[in-house]
Order: C-alpha cells, then sequence, then structure tokens
C-alpha cells in the first residue's frame, strides 16, 4: 500500500519541551515530529493526541483485516457493500 503520510510507528510524548514550547507531541519512528502540539484547553486533547500516534498502526491492522474481508465476499454477499465502504476509507485516509 502506497501512502503519502510519515510512516509509522508514531509515539506519543507529554510533557512540556521547554526548547519547542509545545506540551506533546507525536513523533515518527526516526524522531520526527509529526504533531507538534495538542489543545490541552479540551479535556479530549490528549486522548485525541494518543490517537493519531496509533493511526498508523491502525491503518495497518484496518488493511489486513480487509484481505480477510475480501476473501469472504464470495461465500458471505452480505460484506460487499461494508468491504466496499471501508476501502472508500481507506482510500480517502490514504489519498
Amino acid at each position: 500500500m502506497e501512502t503519502k503520510h510519515t510512516p509509522g510507528p508514531w509515539s506519543y510524548w507529554s510533557g512540556y519541551n521547554h526548547v519547542d514550547k509545545i506540551e506533546a507531541q507525536v513523533t515518527a519512528e526516526d524522531g520526527d515530529i509529526v504533531i507538534a502540539s495538542y489543545n490541552h484547553l479540551i479535556a479530549e486533547g490528549e486522548a485525541n493526541a494518543k490517537l493519531m500516534a496509533m493511526s498508523p498502526q491502525l491503518l495497518l491492522a484496518i488493511v489486513d483485516a480487509m484481505t480477510i474481508f475480501r476473501g469472504l465476499v464470495d461465500v458471505m454477499p452480505v460484506l460487499r457493500e461494508r468491504v466496499e465502504a471501508y476501502d472508500n476509507l481507506i482510500a480517502k485516509a490514504t489519498a
């Protein structure tokens, strides 16, 4: 699967970085900052950052699951609509 985003895995760090004056960051495996901060003024800010940090791994898991579902469409045609919908979501996420 070809993607345009920074390859995973990503990591989440919380704290205060006095040099960059940020409160959290999501970094790539090589240490590059993917997301530099989160909105600490909303209760969901930290949870949002953690979810973002897991997104490359979640995408790979979904792509893997879709391979299995595509193989089941012939024996379970009811899955066809779901497979198409999820394929469209994956395409949007990786465009």
